[in-house]
């Protein structure tokens, strides 16, 4: 068999062996009485770069970017205050820009964080405002459907708050949603359901 190199090899085992100057190929053959080395000189990659490309690996890499979305978005929701909405549309922002930057780690964190911060509306509220405000696409579908969920939650505010939310979104079924509401539903949620669409 020829290789690359143009040496014929036997069933023999090819060893590599690298340092941080060359990587030497040595090979025998049965039928040689001596062993041939051949040395490349390469760059080698620095021992940081090289992954182990596991389920395991795969799982501590998510759940840390989403840790560090966890930290995000509650260091941000710290800075709201009641009487700024500049400042509080500049929360609403920096949170969207994050789920746009990190996608799905990013959303599902925000997601997760608007299910256990439900029950603190000035909070809660300008959460589920990022995660409308995003404009990333590929977890467009699944905010719509968290924000049609809680648009059908029996807390007022919450459904309050996911209308809101739904009304900043372009999307045709965040769209859809809103004529449903305001459709199944009477009093102000259908009147601010209705208003969103126009």
């Amino acid at each position: 068999m020829n290789t690359m190199y143009g040496y014929a090899l036997a069933q023999s085992p090819i060893v590599l062996d690298d340092d941080s100057t060359l990587t030497t190929f040595r090979w025998t053959s049965d039928t040689a009485n001596s062993a041939v080395t051949w040395a490349y000189n390469r760059p080698v990659d620095p021992p940081s770069y090289t992954f182990t490309t596991n389920l395991d690996q795969s799982m501590k890499i998510f759940s840390g970017q989403c840790n560090r979305v966890s930290n995000y978005i509650y260091g941000q929701l710290e800075l709201l205050d009641n009487s700024n909405d500049d400042q509080n549309e500049t929360v609403v922002d920096c949170i969207a820009s994050v789920i746009d930057l990190m996608g799905e780690p990013a959303s599902y964190t925000a997601v997760f964080e608007a299910r256990v911060l439900k029950e603190n509306v000035s909070v809660f509220e300008p959460l589920l405002l990022a995660i409308a405000t995003a404009r990333h696409k590929e977890t467009e579908a699944a905010r719509i459907q968290v924000l049609r969920r809680f648009a059908n939650d029996s807390n007022y505010r919450v459904k309050r708050a996911a209308v809101r939310a739904l009304g900043r979104m372009n999307a045709a079924a965040a769209k859809n949603a809103l004529t449903e509401i305001s459709g199944q539903n009477s009093g102000e949620i259908a009147l601010l359901a209705a208003a969103s669409l126009r």
